[in-house]
């Protein structure tokens, strides 16, 4: 079914409304479909001689609002771009009010400034998530946001880390009014005195410059410190272009920074790691659906996880090996729900209600009963339970309908048993994600997805220090990348030994360098006589000679070897999407957004390209490409296109 905007009239006033959903009931923003419908829809009523003015408004969701906020820039041949349908907006001789309500950004953004008023409901909010995305609010929002309220407006907006209220984007001129109750009779009012009065000039900033530049100065230095260079730059010269440029000359300034920052490897890293988070939203094939409330049973998990689910409606049933451990969980809870009584965000009667949900388990017996049971560090035999999850560090090889939980930094991952359906597997990711968890879907063998990436890391990095790169440059090279850390500080702060064990259980082949330092029990930042003395003779061993190896091939290397982790993980059934691998780099290992990940820098330096690079590297001891590699150039594909599929 297409949206549509719906088309009403009262007064002689034309009041389209926009849907905020999409036919399976999915958050939507300004697609194709209601991008061409709401161009008819303005050009069927700014005709008409009854009409005297035009109300914009959202439907009972809100505003239109993708969970993709670039989806809205996208072009379509069979509609107008975003940018000609604000065009259009503001082009309409008769005045156009903007209701707004719910979430305001993009698209409704571009539109919203288009309009000649905007009055905006006490909930809405404001954002400007483009940036986060590496590139600036477009379509002609930033330029006539700019023109309108200054400059420093426009880049305050694209800079503010978090949601801005009604009232907040108010002071900054996002809309003209807020009320708590967008009554018709308060548009019927609005316009009438638009029409008597005369729409607003909407570019009232342009009339003292040196204020609109001096203006400049704060929002400027907040962008230079909390963004990339390359997006910060062209915002500021956007701003800039709004001032000192006729209208029309300063859209087109803005549409080709926007294009050419979303063409740029920073967006389309920043948008693949965006992609990677939505994807985990949902395991591969799981419908959207709500997890019903039921009877769980905990054994030896963290209090949070009760709070978390007895928040989300379950009953909680908390077991633990040590009483003590009991009552320490209990108290914890009641304190975590007294602050939130105190923050005002949970309501006495509902704590109430939540606490009478929660009970206590002194041994596995007190589990009975329980639809779910989620363990660790069991001793003697779990009771009959529709689904157990036993949380593990170590192989991932449940049996019939147990799932193996594999908690991780940031992430946990479900390992199904072989009689486990799709459907209670589904249902357990749900309630998992009540918890705050992001769920991950892996599958049998010696590791988890975390555990694997993680270890193949250190081995990857470790061969370029050994091919003649210092701990040193290492450490430069990384942190200019946006690493937080290197492997080598994890190796430290673990010890060699715990992480050459931990290579051994996932399966991997030990490197020279690693069995060496747990050996001499180095550690690597602590050595006195020089951070690099100890790995000449190490190279020595190896028949490796020292070379140069700069930040670019250091990168290339570390993201080819990861990808083949990857690659193997998806050929055994380990893994299910390339974006997951990514995703609990990102998650787990702090590794930089802005670089995309493992998987999608292979893809962008061409699979075949990166095969070679493996196969020079096997010379080094790193494993031979898996066959993956082979099948996927061989039919043109890139990993994306196996989350596509």
């Amino acid at each position: 079914m297409a949206r549509r905007v719906k088309i009403g009239r009262h007064d002689g006033l034309a009041w389209l409304t926009l849907p905020a959903r999409d036919a399976d009931g999915a958050p939507a923003g300004f697609d194709p479909q209601l991008r061409a419908s709401l161009q008819n829809a303005l050009s069927l009523v700014a005709s008409s001689p009854e009409v005297r003015g035009i109300v914009l408004q959202g439907d009972a969701h809100g505003w239109p609002c993708a969970s993709d906020p670039l989806a809205d820039y996208d072009h379509d041949d069979n509609a107008p771009d975003l940018s000609a349908l604000s065009a259009a907006v503001a082009a309409v001789e008769i005045p156009v009010l903007a209701l707004l309500s719910g979430r305001v950004q993009s698209g409704a953004m571009a539109i919203a400034q288009a309009a000649a008023l905007r009055i905006a409901s006490e909930d809405t909010v404001f954002a400007a998530p483009e940036g986060t995305l590496g590139v600036l609010p477009a379509a002609g929002g930033f330029v006539r946001l700019a023109r309108r309220q200054g400059g420093a407006a426009a880049l305050t907006l694209m800079a503010s880390p978090e949601e801005i209220g009604a009232e907040a984007g108010h002071a900054m001129g996002l809309c003209d009014l807020v009320i708590s109750d967008i009554a018709p009779e308060y548009a019927t009012a609005a316009l009438d005195i638009l029409i008597e009065d005369g729409v607003p000039r909407d570019d009232g900033a342009l009339d003292d410059p040196a204020a609109y530049l001096a203006a400049l100065t704060g929002p400027k230095a907040a962008l230079a410190e909390d963004w990339p260079d390359s997006v910060a730059r062209r915002a500021v010269e956007v701003v800039e272009a709004a001032l000192l440029l006729p209208l029309e000359e300063a859209l087109a300034f803005e549409a080709v920074a926007f294009d050419d920052l979303r063409a740029a490897p920073l967006s389309r890293a920043l948008c693949h790691a965006h992609r990677a988070r939505r994807a985990a939203a949902r395991l591969p094939g799981e419908p959207v659906q709500a997890a019903p409330a039921r009877r769980i049973g905990l054994w030896n998990q963290r209090p949070s996880l009760a709070a978390r689910l007895l928040a989300a409606g379950h009953e909680v049933v908390f077991g633990a090996s040590d009483a003590a451990q009991i009552e320490e969980a209990f108290s914890s809870i009641a304190r975590s729900q007294e602050r939130a009584v105190q923050s005002g965000t949970l309501e006495v009667a509902q704590r109430d209600a939540d606490w009478a949900r929660l009970g206590a388990a002194l041994d596995l017996s007190g589990l009975t009963g329980a639809a779910l049971i989620i363990a660790r560090d069991v001793d003697g035999a779990l009771p009959q339970a529709d689904v157990v999850l036993r949380e593990a560090e170590g192989p991932a090889r449940p049996e019939g309908r147990e799932v193996t939980l594999i908690s991780n930094p940031g992430l946990v991952e479900l390992v199904p048993g072989p009689d486990l359906d799709a459907d209670t597997l589904y249902d357990i990711a749900a309630v998992l994600r009540q918890a705050g968890a992001t769920v991950l879907r892996g599958g049998p063998g010696r590791a988890g997805i975390y555990e694997h990436v993680i270890v193949g890391a250190l081995a990857a990095v470790n061969r370029c220090l050994l091919a003649g790169l210092s701990v040193a440059e290492m450490d430069v090279i990384m942190e200019e990348a946006g690493f937080t850390q290197s492997p080598m500080r994890l190796v430290d702060e673990l010890g060699a030994a715990s992480m050459l064990e931990r290579t051994r259980r996932a399966g991997h082949k030990p490197d020279l360098l690693l069995a060496t330092i747990a050996e001499a029990g180095l550690r690597i930042y602590d050595a006195q006589e020089g951070a690099d003395s100890w790995l000449a003779p190490l190279r020595t061993e190896a028949g490796r000679v020292a070379r140069r190896i700069g930040a670019a091939e250091f990168l290339a290397r570390v993201h080819a070897e990861l990808a083949n982790v990857g690659a193997t993980l998806l050929q055994n059934g380990q893994a299910f999407r390339a974006s997951d691998i990514d995703l609990a780099l990102i998650r787990a290992l702090d590794y930089p957004k802005e670089l995309g990940g493992p998987m999608f820098a292979a893809d962008e330096a061409g699979l075949l390209a990166t095969r070679k690079r493996l196969r020079a590297l096997v010379a080094e001891g790193a494993p031979d490409p898996v066959t993956l590699w082979d099948v996927l150039i061989r039919n043109g594909k890139r990993f994306a296109d196996l989350d596509e599929g």
